[in-house]
């Protein structure tokens, strides 16, 4: 028989965080592992399975809240948390250490700023903000107060780009990435640019002006959209197609000792050495990069470091963020845009 939720109200905020430092006193003292992190969940429900992957990660979800009360109500019960908030105010007075956002913009910007500032760690699903400046006050706030901020980004938790990462040296000083068949969209720009930062380096200019990109075609069916340059002199070209996915796009580094090729699980390097090919692990489910952002977030309560989080923070989104704006003015203004 499924427990209905307690539907739960604003509670005293200060209550609430003299519960978390008595958590984070007893988490110092016991087995971390006996100590799942206590947290909410904030959805517009078109996600039913985050839930049971947070679980899985070793967070414990006790409260949802939706856009409203009877929203709150019917998904608590749907996940089995045995609380639903009312409003916001009420999850952040609420015995809780964490809040897990799978919100788009604004509202998503909002609510993790209030989070940080109410003294819970945050993880955040969806790789996109409308609001820079309140993912700064995000950092900030958590870093002060040593609260993990963690963003999903699915490059964060594929075996191939980590591969690439450590192999990308042996290429020497790279001159170019292409990537045919990237996924377009807010979110699959946001991983394109995450990678090019952590295989190519800080990125120099941005160009999404046809008219001006260094190659218009990569194949016959394949047109440039997006073109970077790189602090380490690699000219980076994208082709970006709807319904694309990062483990069905072709990957291509070159550098002035050998190159690289990603094509979904498989890397050759090729090298004076010859060609070799490694097979790299399958993700670990469907979202891979909710999972490994989960992953992060007990890492670092478990063990009361925020700087044990492995995979993407807010400051990796604001990076993300700063370069998909140049990219909007290159395409609205015309010619190349300089960071």
């Amino acid at each position: 028989m499924t427990t209905v939720p307690e539907l739960v109200g604003p509670r005293d905020p200060m209550v609430a965080r003299a519960w978390r430092e008595r958590q984070r006193a007893a988490r110092r003292l016991a087995d971390p592992a006996r100590l799942p992190v206590v947290t909410a969940l904030v959805t517009d429900g078109s996600e039913r399975a985050t839930a049971a992957l947070l679980r899985e990660a070793g967070l414990e979800v006790v409260g949802l809240l939706a856009p409203e009360p009877l929203e709150s109500l019917a998904w608590a019960a749907d996940i089995e948390a045995p609380r639903a908030y009312a409003d916001l105010v009420a999850l952040l007075s609420d015995d809780i250490e964490a809040v897990c956002i799978e919100l788009a913009p604004p509202a998503s910007d909002l609510i993790a700023q209030r989070a940080a500032e109410a003294g819970l760690h945050v993880l955040m699903v969806r790789a996109v903000t409308d609001d820079p400046a309140a993912l700064r006050a995000v950092a900030d706030v958590a870093e002060d107060a040593d609260l993990a901020h963690v963003v999903a980004f699915d490059d964060r938790a594929w075996p191939a780009a980590w591969h690439v990462q450590e192999s990308v040296p042996t290429l020497g000083r790279l001159t170019q990435m292409t990537v045919v068949g990237a996924p377009s969209g807010p979110l699959g720009r946001a991983e394109i640019l995450d990678l090019t930062v952590r295989w190519c380096g800080d990125v120099l200019a941005v160009c999404a002006d046809p008219e001006v990109m260094p190659a218009r075609r990569l194949t016959e069916t394949a047109p440039v959209t997006l073109a970077l340059l790189t602090a380490s002199g690699a000219t980076v070209l994208v082709h970006e197609q709807m319904g694309g996915t990062l483990d069905e796009a072709t990957f291509t580094l070159c550098g002035e000792r050998g190159r690289i090729v990603v094509e979904g699980r498989r890397v050759r390097l090729a090298d004076h050495d010859g060609v070799r090919t490694v097979w790299t692990p399958a993700p670990a489910s469907d979202r891979p990069g909710l999972v490994e952002a989960a992953y992060d977030l007990v890492r670092a309560v478990e063990l009361g470091d925020p700087a044990m989080v492995r995979g993407a923070t807010v400051h990796d989104l604001l990076t993300v963020t700063r370069l998909r704006d140049a990219a909007r003015r290159s395409r609205d203004s015309g010619g190349w845009v300089e960071l």
